[in-house]
């Protein structure tokens, strides 16, 4: 990790302490409480000796720069307060990043790339999505490098920052995967953190309707957002991240709706299973009534037409009793099955408490 602010080892030490941070010495890094938030969990901050780069293991963050770390604490980017703390007499040389600083260190990209996707909206368009849309996501036709002639969609993290991107297949290819993600899709929460013309849309769907809809993949959330369900969070997969998960549980909501592709045509419904595996993980933090499954009318959302999420939305409003009761007599059929790991089998317990 490159020290951006050059600052001494002894200096990051002495800032830290003086702003309340009870440092453990770790060897190359540091322990320590959350102080920017009152917190007292001595093991919550990894804090690297030679850069100050952070993170926060409580919320899952990515590591971030030490300036972020005194903005946060401080409540301000100003630059003349932060600057007290950055003086001549404790500027070192430059150090370069080992091999595991690297490996710790989450790639951001620049903003500007995002001057190279070309608004060519005529695949989504012809699936009923409109230009708002597209546009408050900020995706657009990649013409060159990893991501051509794909689709892309910025990923933003928690500071504004783009932490990744993902991207649908817009040509004719053999054997391409219909998605490409570049970055650690594990950490991504999207597109909670996206701002643009309609602002923070999505922290204010969720925070009006105190509720969340998890589906699969960015197909599926356009074609919710077309429909006005704004409360929706993508997965990228078949799994709930742990970093989703926490998340999840920092947000203040009464329900959260599992919606991942029904593939009832198949002989495997794998969306199915995969919503009951991520239901019974929801219940060792969440209470019952929070949590419920509903799939999609189609195989996805992406097939859905205006009457199809009609009839959805009605579906996903039976009571939280009944839908369990379905849950239950699948969870058994999976665990008759051997489908369903020792670790989440137990909690059928929990849901038979409830339902019978």
């Amino acid at each position: 990790m490159v020290n951006e602010t050059n600052l001494h080892p002894d200096r990051i030490k002495e800032i830290l302490e003086e702003l309340g941070y009870k440092l453990v010495d770790r060897g190359r890094y540091w322990q320590s409480n959350a102080a920017f938030r009152n917190g007292d969990n001595a093991t919550a901050l990894q804090i690297w000796k030679n850069s100050g780069v952070w993170r926060d293991f409580v919320s899952q963050s990515a590591p971030l720069p030490f300036s972020k770390l005194l903005e946060t604490h401080l409540g301000t980017n100003s630059k003349t307060i932060l600057g007290k703390y950055f003086t001549d007499d404790y500027v070192s040389a430059p150090k370069e990043a080992t091999q595991d600083d690297r490996l710790t260190m989450e790639k951001i990209y620049e903003e500007s790339l995002l001057e190279d996707l070309f608004p060519h909206y005529s695949f989504y368009k012809r699936k009923g999505i409109s230009d708002p849309v597209l546009k408050f996501l900020k995706g657009g036709l990649a013409t060159k490098g990893q991501m051509y002639q794909r689709f892309v969609f910025p990923i933003y993290n928690e500071y504004g920052q783009i932490h990744g991107f993902s991207g649908r297949d817009m040509s004719t290819r053999e054997n391409v995967p219909k998605w490409k993600h570049l970055g650690r899709k594990t950490k991504w929460i999207y597109p909670y953190y996206v701002e643009g013309d309609k602002g923070f849309a999505v922290q204010q769907a969720i925070e009006k309707h105190r509720s969340v809809i998890i589906v699969e993949s960015i197909g599926d959330l356009l074609n919710l957002l077309e429909h006005g369900f704004y409360n929706v969070l993508v997965s990228f997969g078949l799994d709930i991240s742990p970093k989703l998960l926490c998340h999840l549980n920092s947000l203040d909501v009464d329900r959260i709706i599992v919606s991942l592709n029904n593939d009832s045509d198949k002989s495997t419904n794998r969306g199915a299973r995969a919503s009951v595996k991520n239901y019974l993980k929801l219940l060792n933090h969440f209470d019952f009534e929070q949590l419920s499954i509903c799939l999609p009318m189609k195989n996805d959302f992406g097939e859905m037409k205006g009457e199809d999420f009609v009839f959805w939305s009605s579906k996903c409003e039976n009571s939280v009793k009944d839908n369990a009761q379905s849950i239950l007599s699948f969870a058994q059929k999976m665990v008759e099955s051997k489908d369903l790991p020792v670790s989440l089998a137990k909690n059928i317990k929990i849901l038979r408490s409830h339902v019978t």
